[in-house]
């Protein structure tokens, strides 16, 4: 999940996690400060694990920050392996447009698989399917990629679809909820009507200290990265193929701030959301090569890094520290302790993006270490 904000669609889903499908604990991986759109998330992962655990769910894990922000299959991927690889899961639920996972599994087959290639150059886009169903679809597909025979269950969408920025319905959808607040940045209560109390409140709460994130606050540090790398070129970043890289190189003299760089970038042949994936990742420094070990040396989960707990799913947290086949972290203050070094180099990259997130979100400039966080215990 994204939860970018967390609205009642969220709750819907975790809700019937148990009620419908009588699940015993949920287990949520979260995007953690940037998702897949290529943006900053609208509030850090800190303030969205505390909505996810008030609605319901037992644990919350991280996703890795270069998969958070990958194409529909990295995603996908990263979210499944990090739950198979807890050793506690049997059944994998998700939500979708068409609520069918017959249909679902019946596009798998049509979905390129972009993983092999992690310049990007071949980006699987399929005009009959949602993003949500897109999304669904890969993540069929990352079950059969990890040989998995857990359990597969859909709840459809409620309310307004992906793309719709209409808030007449209880069930707004999270592009409209952040059009809202990006309009009423001072005003976190215009949400209310859209999400729980308990998400509202966060929401109020988090602004008190922080500013709601919005791209555009990346605009000038993305010049600078764009500017340090000009002579080289950007082919070392994660889904950077050459044309792109040259055509970055060529139009950097006409940069303003990033939403009009990425109209620049446009064009029919490359999707909106892949050009904002790339300039993102040569901000954040991700490359080709971080990519390539955590897919190929990890599977796409180096580690199993905790966001958040419930108190009373104590049997759950026992569960994986008895079953995971990776290392449980709770505080990366011990990771040198517990990862290899190449794992520790994921880890900082995930540190370093949620760091420069945080300064920027700070209203008053100040920031507390990644180092020195806990989880969210609820």
């Amino acid at each position: 999940m994204e939860c970018n904000p967390f609205h009642n669609g969220h709750e819907h889903i975790i809700t019937a996690a148990k009620e419908q499908f009588g699940a015993d604990h949920v287990i949520v991986v979260l995007s953690g400060d940037h998702v897949q759109r290529g943006e900053p998330a609208i509030m850090d992962k800190y303030a969205r694990t505390d909505c996810v655990l008030h609605a319901g769910a037992d644990l919350v894990l991280e996703l890795p920050v270069a998969l958070a922000t990958g194409s529909a299959q990295y995603f996908a991927r990263g979210g499944v392996s990090a739950l198979l690889h807890t050793g506690v899961v049997d059944a994998l639920l998700f939500g979708s447009e068409c609520g069918d996972i017959s249909a679902l599994q019946a596009q798998t087959d049509s979905l390129t698989d972009t993983a092999s290639d992690h310049s990007g150059r071949h980006i699987a886009m399929e005009d009959r399917l949602s993003p949500n169903d897109l999304l669904a679809a890969e993540y069929v597909k990352a079950l059969d990629f990890f040989t998995s025979r857990v359990c597969v269950h859909t709840i459809a969408r409620q309310g307004a679809s992906y793309h719709d920025t209409d808030l007449t319905q209880e069930y707004a959808s999270a592009s409209g909820l952040r059009r809202l607040l990006h309009d009423n940045e001072d005003s976190p209560e215009s949400a209310q009507s859209y999400m729980p109390s308990y998400a509202n409140d966060a929401l109020t709460n988090y602004c008190y200290d922080h500013r709601l994130m919005f791209p555009e606050y990346y605009s000038d540090l993305l010049f600078y990265a764009l500017l340090r790398e000009q002579a080289n070129g950007y082919t070392a970043y994660f889904d950077v193929f050459d044309a792109l890289s040259q055509k970055i190189r060529a139009k950097l003299g006409d940069y303003s701030d990033l939403l009009s760089f990425l109209q620049l970038l446009k064009s029919k042949d490359i999707a909106y959301s892949h050009l904002s994936r790339a300039l993102l990742h040569i901000l954040l420094g991700i490359t080709k090569e971080q990519v390539s070990q955590l897919t190929d040396l990890y599977e796409y989960c180096p580690y199993l890094r905790i966001l958040g707990l419930r108190k009373d799913a104590s049997d759950l947290l026992h569960a994986v520290k008895e079953n995971a086949d990776r290392p449980l972290l709770s505080k990366p203050a011990d990771a040198r302790t517990i990862l290899s070094p190449v794992a520790c180099s994921l880890l900082e990259q995930d540190i370093f993006a949620s760091t420069l997130y945080a300064k920027i979100a700070s209203k008053n400039g100040g920031i507390v270490s990644e180092y020195r966080r806990s989880p969210i215990i609820l």
